[in-house]
C-alpha cells in the first residue's frame, strides 16, 4: 500500500513540473537580434520604371438629316469618343404656278343698290398662274351671291340673285414677305381687270339727282324698282298697289371692272388666303328713269391649290 501512494505522489509531482514548463514556454516567445538590411538599391544599379498605360475612347457622331458620321481620333495613347447630335432645321419648299382655289364670305351692296338689298353671302371659285418669284399673274374667277331680303322690299319678289365672273392681274408686292419665318410667305398683293354679273329680282334706287321724282315713282321709301323692269311708277286701287311695272323675274346682265387688295399666306403647296374688292357696274335698265352705280362687294376668304 505504501508503494501505491508513493507512485501516485511521483505521478503527480512529474504531471505538475510538466504543466508548468508548458506554460512557461508559451508566456516567452523566441525573438531574433539580428538585423535585416533594407536598401534602396546597390550603388550603380540601374530601377526600371513601370509603366502604366490607360486607354480612353472618344468617339464623335454628327447626325445630319438621317445620316450618321462617326469620326475617331486616335492619339499616341490615348483614343476618346464623343456623341454629338447637331439638328438642321428643316425649310419647307414653296410651290408656284398653275392654281385652283376656292373661297366664301360675305358680300355687301353699295351705291344705288344699297339699303334697298342687304347683305348677303357669297362662294367663289379661281383659278390662275402666279410664278413663286414672279411678282405678276393672272386669275379668273366666278362667283354667285345671294342678298338678303330689306323688309321693305320683300313685296317686289324674291331675294336677288348675282353670277359675276372676273378676268384679273394679280400683283404681288414686295413687303414683309418674310414677316412670319420661312415656313410660311407672307404675300400682300393687289388685283384688278374687267368683269360681267349677270343678275334677277336685283332691288336698284332710281337715281333723283337728275330731278324730282313723283311721289308713285318706284317703290318704298327708296323709289326701288327691280333692275331690267320696263316701268317706274306704280298704281294705287283704293288700297291696293299695283308694282308690276317695276318687277321683273327674268336675268340681267351687265359690263363692269373690279378692284381689290388681298392678303396671302402660302406655305408649301397651299396658299391661304384673304381679300376685298370693289365691283362697279351699272344696273340694266329698261325703265325711263335712270340708275347710280351699284358696286358689288365681296369678302372672301379662301384657299389656292398649286
Amino acid at each position: 500500500m505504501f508503494n501505491r501512494n508513493a507512485l501516485l505522489l511521483v505521478a503527480g509531482a512529474a504531471f505538475f513540473a510538466f504543466d508548468a514548463s508548458s506554460a512557461s514556454a508559451q508566456a516567452k516567445k523566441p525573438t531574433s537580434s539580428k538585423r535585416i538590411p533594407i536598401t534602396k538599391e546597390a550603388p550603380g544599379e540601374v530601377v526600371t520604371p513601370r509603366v502604366d498605360t490607360v486607354t480612353v475612347y472618344r468617339t464623335d457622331t454628327l447626325r445630319m438629316q438621317g445620316r450618321v458620321d462617326t469620326l475617331r481620333m486616335t492619339g499616341p495613347t490615348v483614343t476618346v469618343h464623343d456623341t454629338v447630335v447637331q439638328n438642321v432645321p428643316m425649310v419647307a419648299r414653296h410651290y408656284g404656278g398653275m392654281y385652283l382655289g376656292l373661297g366664301a364670305g360675305p358680300a355687301l351692296p353699295y351705291g344705288s343698290i344699297r339699303t334697298v338689298n342687304e347683305p348677303g353671302a357669297m362662294g367663289q371659285i379661281n383659278l390662275g398662274w402666279q410664278g413663286l418669284n414672279n411678282p405678276l399673274g393672272i386669275r379668273l374667277d366666278g362667283a354667285f351671291t345671294q342678298y338678303a331680303d330689306n323688309a321693305d322690299y320683300d313685296f317686289l319678289g324674291p331675294k336677288p340673285e348675282v353670277w359675276n365672273g372676273n378676268a384679273d392681274l394679280r400683283l404681288n408686292l414686295p413687303f414683309f414677305n418674310n414677316f412670319l419665318g420661312s415656313s410660311v410667305r407672307f404675300t400682300p398683293y393687289l388685283l384688278g381687270g374687267g368683269s360681267y354679273l349677270r343678275y334677277r329680282e336685283l332691288r336698284v334706287k332710281l337715281d333723283n339727282d337728275n330731278g324730282n321724282l313723283a311721289n308713285n315713282a318706284g317703290f318704298g321709301p327708296q323709289h326701288a324698282v327691280i333692275a331690267g323692269s320696263t316701268g317706274t311708277t306704280t298704281t294705287t286701287t283704293g288700297t291696293t298697289v299695283n308694282v308690276g311695272n317695276i318687277t321683273n323675274g327674268d336675268f340681267h346682265n351687265s359690263w363692269g371692272w373690279n378692284a381689290g387688295v388681298g392678303l396671302g399666306f402660302h406655305a408649301g403647296k397651299k396658299e391661304a388666303f384673304v381679300e376685298a374688292r370693289w365691283i362697279a357696274f351699272t344696273p340694266d335698265n329698261n325703265s325711263t328713269g335712270s340708275f347710280g352705280k351699284a358696286y358689288h362687294v365681296p369678302i372672301t376668304f379662301g384657299v389656292n391649290f398649286f
